[in-house]
C-alpha cells in the first residue's frame, strides 16, 4: 500500500510541477462553463437581434408598429434606405429586413379584420421580409413578433372610442352598394357608429371632470384568430445557401488550429532531441528555422482545404460563386495565419502540458467568438459586436463571401488582407518568444 501512495504522490509531484499547466485544468472547464452559460441564460435578455426596417409609408399606424417592434426586448431595429438594407442583407450584414410600402398603413386597421375598408379595390397588403437564407431563425422569431406587434396595433385601435367609431364609419362605407340587400348587416353597422360615438362623448365627458377612465371601460373585444406558430418559408429563392459549405469552413478552420497546436508540440520535441540545436548550427537562421515549421503547416492547410471543398463541390453541391480566384485568396490567407498561428503558440508556451491549456483555451473561443458553432444571434450583444476583431470571423466570412454568398474578388481581397495582419502580429510574437533551450 505504501508503494501505492508513493506513486501518487509522485505523479502529483509530476503535475503541479508545471504550475500553468496544472492551472489550465481548472480554466479551461470554467471558460467552457461561461461560454455555453451565455448562449443559454435567459434572465437578463442580453442577447438581441438586429432587425432592419423600411418605411415607405411614413403614416402614424406604421411608426407606432415599428415602435411596438422596437419595444421588444429580443430586437434592435434600424430603420434604413430600401437599397442600403438590401445591401447588407446580401452581405450578411443584417439577418431580416422589413419593407413597408406606400399606404400599406391603411391596411393595418381593426376595419380590416372585416374585410378591408377598400372593398372592390387592390388591397396594399403585403410586407416583404428580406431574409439572409443562412439566419432563417431569426426570420421565424421576427414573423411572429411581427405578427404580435400588428395584433397589438389593430386592438388598441378598437380600445380608442375615437377610432373604433372610424373603423364603424369605414365598415358603413363598404355597404354603400349592396342596396337594400342585407339590412341586419346595416342596422349592425350603425348600430356599432352610435356606439362608438356614445363611448367617445363619455370619455370627453370623463376627461372633462377629471374621472380617472380609460377609452373603451366597459367594451372588450377578443381576438379573432388564434395566432398558430408554423415553420416559415422565405419568399424568394433560397438555393444559394449552401449548410455545408459553412459547416465545412467552420469544422476545417476548428480542426486546423488544433493542427497547428500539434505542429508546435513537434517543434518543442525537436528541441528536446537537439534537432533545432543541430539545425542552428548550420548557416540557416534561427527565423527561417521557424517560418520553415510555419511554411509546412501552411502548405498542410491549403491541402485539407482543397480536399474539403472538393468533396463538397462533387457531392454536396458547394459551388464558388466569386470564383477560384477568390476562394484561392482566402484559402492562402487562412494557410498563412495558421502558420503563424502555430508560431504564436509556440512562443507562448513552455511545455506541453501548458501548450494544452492554453492552445484549448484559444481555439475553443477563437471558435465561440466567430459563430463557428452557434448562430450569432444567440450570442450576447458584447461578444457579437468583437466577432470582427477576431481573425477566426475574417476565415468564416471570407469562405462564405467566396461560395454561397458569392458577394466577389473584393470582398476576398478585404478578408484575405485582414487574415495577413493578423499573421504578421502573430508570427512576430511567436518569433520573438520562442525559447530555444
Amino acid at each position: 500500500m505504501s508503494r501505492f501512495f508513493w506513486v501518487v504522490r509522485k505523479d502529483l509531484a509530476v503535475f503541479f510541477a508545471d504550475k500553468s499547466g496544472a492551472v489550465m485544468v481548472i480554466v479551461v472547464p470554467l471558460l467552457l462553463g461561461v461560454m455555453m452559460g451565455l448562449i443559454f441564460h435567459t434572465g437578463d435578455g442580453t442577447s438581441t437581434m438586429d432587425v432592419g426596417v423600411v418605411n415607405e409609408d411614413g403614416g402614424p399606424t406604421i411608426v407606432a408598429l415599428i415602435q411596438r417592434l422596437d419595444a421588444e426586448q429580443s430586437l434592435k431595429v434600424q430603420v434604413l434606405e430600401r437599397t442600403v438594407a438590401r445591401d447588407k442583407v446580401a452581405a450578411g450584414k443584417l439577418g431580416v429586413v422589413l419593407v413597408f410600402g406606400a399606404n400599406v398603413g391603411k391596411q393595418l386597421t381593426a376595419t380590416a379584420m372585416f374585410g378591408g375598408a377598400e372593398t372592390g379595390a387592390k388591397r396594399n397588403n403585403v410586407v416583404p421580409m428580406w431574409v439572409d437564407p443562412s439566419r432563417a431563425i431569426e426570420a421565424n422569431i421576427v414573423k411572429g413578433l411581427l405578427t404580435k406587434a400588428m395584433m397589438e396595433t389593430m386592438f388598441s385601435q378598437v380600445s380608442d372610442p375615437k377610432q373604433l367609431g372610424q373603423m364603424f364609419t369605414d365598415l358603413l362605407a363598404t355597404t354603400a352598394g349592396l342596396g337594400d340587400s342585407q339590412p341586419e348587416l346595416k342596422r349592425f353597422i350603425a348600430q356599432g357608429v352610435a356606439f362608438a360615438t356614445e363611448s367617445q362623448l363619455a370619455a370627453e365627458k370623463s376627461s372633462a371632470t377629471g374621472t380617472d377612465a380609460k377609452p373603451g371601460d366597459g367594451f372588450s373585444l377578443a381576438p379573432p384568430l388564434d395566432v398558430v406558430r408554423e415553420e416559415i418559408v422565405a419568399a424568394g429563392p433560397t438555393a444559394g445557401f449552401n449548410s455545408h459549405a459553412h459547416t465545412f469552413a467552420g469544422m476545417l478552420m476548428q480542426f486546423l488550429l488544433f493542427m497547428a497546436i500539434s505542429s508546435a508540440k513537434g517543434l518543442f520535441a525537436e528541441r528536446g532531441v537537439g534537432t533545432l540545436d543541430r539545425l542552428r548550427m548550420t548557416a540557416t537562421s534561427p527565423a527561417s528555422i521557424l517560418l520553415g515549421a510555419a511554411g509546412a503547416v501552411a502548405v498542410i492547410c491549403l491541402l485539407s482545404t482543397a480536399v474539403i471543398f472538393g468533396v463538397g463541390a462533387l457531392f454536396f453541391g458547394v459551388e464558388f460563386r466569386s470564383g477560384i480566384l477568390a476562394f484561392g485568396l482566402v484559402s492562402v490567407a487562412q494557410a498563412v495565419f495558421i502558420g503563424s498561428f502555430m508560431l504564436l503558440m509556440a512562443g507562448l508556451a513552455n511545455s506541453d502540458k501548458q501548450l494544452d491549456g492554453v492552445g484549448t483555451m484559444l481555439v475553443l473561443a477563437l471558435c465561440f467568438v466567430s459563430g463557428a458553432w452557434v448562430p450569432a444571434f444567440m450570442l450576447p450583444d458584447f461578444i457579437a459586436a468583437a466577432g470582427p476583431a477576431v481573425p477566426t470571423r475574417w476565415i468564416l466570412d471570407g469562405f462564405a463571401g467566396a461560395t454561397w454568398r458569392g458577394l466577389g474578388l473584393g470582398h476576398a481581397l478585404q478578408s484575405a488582407g485582414g487574415l495577413l495582419a493578423f499573421s504578421v502580429v502573430f508570427s512576430a510574437i511567436g518569433l520573438k518568444r520562442f525559447r530555444w533551450a
